[in-house]
């Protein structure tokens, strides 16, 4: 096995469930036998998505990337990051949890038409790399008793995993997810109690969010409640990927969603409250208008 942070693997369609009315959950088993593994609530995976109903890439087990980067882009299958919301290496198996957009896009209509047995690649961690661990960004402080937790339909399978892996100093929580309707709470199973729901309905992605920060009670957003219409823009470049560089303090926030409203949301954070880059993680999944690989 390489010694590489990153393995690429063949799974098959276990199983799929349906968890809400915008939620499809994968269960995948490997076909490979590798020893994969999950470092973090957030840890992310690249897919490598076929065409439903066409047979599985072939990307080479070392060097993929160099190899898809090459692939004629008419042939090149679909990349896009997703959560690992479940991983049972033991078994081999992974769940992931997809948000239902019928077939607008790749990831939606691969999900939308998976059935028991269909295959693709999966770059995941190496279960036996002793390295740096890479692809997450959830890292609270130690001690840390306030947390802020913010997303959307995107990272509500890492909002799941946080929730459930908590550290016991946390006294004061305040997490908000925006989705797109009314029912997707049940896509949380039992933790949905412990998540504010924001469902989107008409409005554009992330004004939810944006309100969200004035109903927080703790201290350091109370400046907030006055700053709802403030608008802010992103380059169409930029991305908002900007993990704690610290882990000192007792005040942590994690935010994932639509780049455009990470920006907005981390300002407010950053300018407005004053609270310094170590308290505050934020990603942006996706971004309105343009896929995120």
């Amino acid at each position: 096995m390489p010694d590489t942070p990153y393995l690429l693997m063949t799974f098959s369609v276990l199983k799929r469930e349906r968890l809400s009315p915008s939620f499809i959950r994968i269960t995948f088993v490997s076909e490979d036998g590798l020893d994969f593994t999950s470092w973090g609530p957030d840890q992310r995976v690249k897919l490598y998505l076929p065409e439903p109903g066409t047979a599985a890439p072939r990307l080479p087990l070392t060097d993929w990337n160099a190899a898809w980067q090459h692939l004629d882009p008419d042939l090149r299958p679909a990349r896009r990051s997703y959560t690992i919301r479940n991983a049972r290496p033991d078994r081999g198996e992974l769940d992931i949890d997809f948000v239902d957009h019928g077939v607008e896009g790749p990831a939606s209509a691969w999900a939308f038409h998976a059935k028991p047995g269909d295959l693709l690649q999966i770059a995941i961690p190496n279960g036996v790399f002793t390295g740096k661990r890479i692809g997450f960004e959830w890292r609270p402080p130690a001690g840390v008793s306030r947390l802020l937790i913010m997303g959307d339909e995107t990272s509500l399978p890492a909002i799941c995993n946080i929730l459930e892996t908590l550290p016991k100093s946390a006294t004061s929580i305040d997490c908000f997810v925006e989705v797109p309707r009314a029912g997707d709470d049940t896509a949380a199973g039992e933790l949905a109690s412990r998540i504010t729901w924001l469902p989107r309905y008409q409005d554009p992605p992330g004004a939810k969010l944006k309100q969200a920060l004035g109903y927080s009670q703790m201290p350091e957003l109370t400046r907030l409640k006055r700053l709802h219409g403030l608008e802010k823009s992103v380059a169409p470049n930029e991305r908002m990927w900007d993990p704690a560089a610290d882990t000192s303090g007792p005040f942590y926030a994690w935010v994932a969603a639509e780049g455009s409203a990470v920006k907005f949301i981390r300002h407010a954070l950053m300018k407005e409250c004053g609270l310094p880059k170590s308290a505050v993680s934020t990603m942006g999944y996706w971004y309105l208008g343009r896929p995120f690989h």
